[in-house]
């Protein structure tokens, strides 16, 4: 199977181009499609938890927004997000040697932060590919099931502001059923599916 060469980084430093929201979520697609093909299957895939079953599809634009530095004085954001698939078999080590063998041809510095075993079947292997411009992988590789979290350039374009203000206005819009007010005590958790921060660097669920 073919796999895709990624796409050119860009410097991130002061005065070089920074991304705008629509070429950061472009090379969020293209690196997952990229990691996807990489592993041979590109069948199966889902966006987010394996138990919500919603089949990988970019479209979506399930994604996280995430701080990641400044450039120059001003803040920087990139897109992140995750994408899972159940075991290809339960040995994990196959699949995390290849993506190790795919991310190396591309440029990444790659280091197996994990690679343990209990001693009764169960495996579990995290691996981080890094890219010079900031676009990092991280692999989770387990008996069970295989995950790639993406995460794409920092950038600091007005552009991802503004995208991340009407994801939450269009949220917003949506009408929800009525349910029993929750109690003062009660904490609202932070979704797995993806979110963004606003100026103030807080994170806002899509």
């Amino acid at each position: 199977m073919s796999v895709p060469a990624l796409r050119d980084p860009v410097a991130n430093t002061p005065g070089a181009p920074q991304k705008t929201i629509t070429e950061l979520l472009a090379q969020w697609d293209d690196l997952t499609n990229a990691a996807i093909a990489a592993t041979g299957d590109t069948d199966g895939w889902y966006r987010g938890a394996i138990i919500e079953q919603k089949p990988w599809d970019p479209a979506a634009e399930e994604v996280g927004l995430a701080p990641c530095g400044t450039v120059g004085p001003k803040e920087a954001h990139q897109v992140e997000a995750l994408v899972m698939h159940d075991a290809f078999e339960p040995d994990p080590h196959p699949i995390a040697d290849k993506l190790t063998a795919y991310w190396e041809s591309q440029d990444f510095t790659v280091v197996r932060t994990v690679d343990w075993a209990d001693g009764k079947g169960w495996m579990d292997i995290s691996v981080r590919a890094d890219r010079a411009d900031g676009v990092e992988y991280n692999l989770t590789a387990t008996t069970s099931a295989v995950s790639i979290h993406v995460s794409t350039e920092c950038s600091i374009d007005p552009s991802i502001q503004l995208w991340a203000r009407e994801k939450s206005l269009r949220r917003e819009d949506i009408p929800t059923p009525s349910s029993p007010t929750a109690s003062p005590s009660a904490e609202t958790p932070k979704s797995d599916a993806g979110g963004g921060s606003n100026e103030d660097g807080e994170w806002l669920g899509f």
